[in-house]
């Protein structure tokens, strides 16, 4: 990689940190607008497509329509600073020796810098390419939400063969990842004075009694679904009720976050633990609010393949296959049967964590893994 590559890059990643796209509310009609500029001269077809007008995504692409093609994604938007915990304005770029701080920089603007690049130079870096190919740069992944790679999915504005996502991996791979589902519950008692409680029926305390069960009876069931990988696991996130402290409470509201492996299908898991509440307590809602199932890459796919040995040229060692912890775009293509790649520069635990730090190591082995991918595809 020339210094004048990776100086292009920092820079590109300067401007992208300083535009500000965190969530609440995960603006990104200035960034798209750069991204626009930048890529104006790639000699792909450049659109922007939104649900929100102040959250579009930007699609480029080498081919019309909506053919399969390998599509390159990367997310926009960042969580929102703590500012009382920076010690760098996080909207400024800071090169420290051979790191760089800035939020966003891990998570994921670094990668989403390597992808523009690669977007801007493909025809003079690949000239001989003939495949389809894409990059995508979304919002709405921090949110959990609708309006990015989803929104591109359901528009049927892409259709990726093999999806890579640039997620903070330190350059190794997560291709199994589990699924998430969200689930409220809402559990009725009997208002009385609370003086004389007997008379009422304490929505609290039923509640109690079910989120005992689910820690210590639900939970263990659990087991059978884990894989080398992936654990299946349940957490009471959100709890509310009563209207005050004087008055037995009459309904009591929580939220369950459930991940699933990929041994089990989101359908029947919401339907197990819904049974397993409502043979607890008859009265209680139980919602599906919403999510998605696991996925699973195919270890011989051709593409990951080729990617696990461009990694190999360029580190002289193998990859890791890495435990997801979180939930990627790729969920949104789950039931696709597509081969879902997680690789990218930094650290996934400083993807949310104040003086977030990337190593420019990383950032110019990923520039020269993806290059190397790419070329084996001429």
């Amino acid at each position: 990689m020339t210094n004048k590559i990776k100086d292009e890059i920092l820079d590109v990643l300067k401007n992208i940190v300083a535009i500000d796209t965190c969530y609440p509310p995960g603006h990104t009609l200035k960034i798209s607008q750069f991204i626009k500029k930048y890529l104006s001269e790639s000699g792909f077809i450049i659109s922007m497509h939104s649900k929100n007008k102040n959250k579009p995504n930007i699609v480029l692409k080498n081919y019309k329509g909506n053919k399969s093609s390998l599509v390159f994604n990367c997310h926009i938007d960042t969580v929102k600073p703590i500012l009382k915990e920076w010690k760098t304005p996080p909207f400024t770029l800071k090169i420290r020796g051979s790191k760089c701080v800035g939020l966003g920089s891990v998570n994921c603007k670094g990668s989403t810098a390597v992808h523009l690049y690669f977007a801007k130079n493909f025809k003079k870096l690949f000239p001989n390419y003939k495949k389809r190919i894409c990059f995508t740069f979304v919002t709405d992944e921090e949110n959990l939400g609708p309006e990015g790679t989803k929104f591109l999915k359901d528009k049927k504005i892409i259709k990726p063969h093999t999806l890579i996502l640039g997620a903070p991996t330190n350059n190794n791979f997560i291709v199994e990842e589990r699924g998430v589902f969200w689930v409220n519950v809402e559990v009725f008692g009997k208002t009385s004075h609370a003086g004389d409680p007997i008379k009422g029926i304490n929505s609290i305390t039923k509640t109690a009694k079910i989120i005992n069960l689910l820690e210590h009876k639900y939970k263990k069931r659990l087991k059978k679904y884990d894989t080398k990988y992936s654990k299946s696991t349940i957490n009471i996130g959100i709890i509310n009720g009563g209207e005050n402290v004087n008055v037995v409470p009459h309904i009591t509201n929580f939220e369950i976050d459930r991940r699933i492996t990929i041994k089990e299908d989101i359908n029947k898991s919401f339907k197990e633990i819904k049974n397993f509440i409502t043979n607890i307590d008859k009265s209680a809602k139980v919602s599906f609010l919403r999510g998605t199932n696991a996925f699973k890459s195919n270890k011989s796919n051709i593409y990951l393949k080729s990617l696990v040995n461009s990694y190999s040229v360029i580190n002289k060692k193998k990859p890791n296959f890495l435990n997801s912890i979180g939930v990627s775009d790729g969920r949104y293509f789950a039931n696709e049967k597509i081969n879902i790649i997680n690789i990218g520069p930094g650290d996934g635990d400083q993807g949310h964590k104040s003086n977030e730090t990337l190593r420019i190591k990383e950032l110019e082995d990923y520039f020269l893994i993806l290059k190397n991918f790419i070329k084996s595809f001429h």
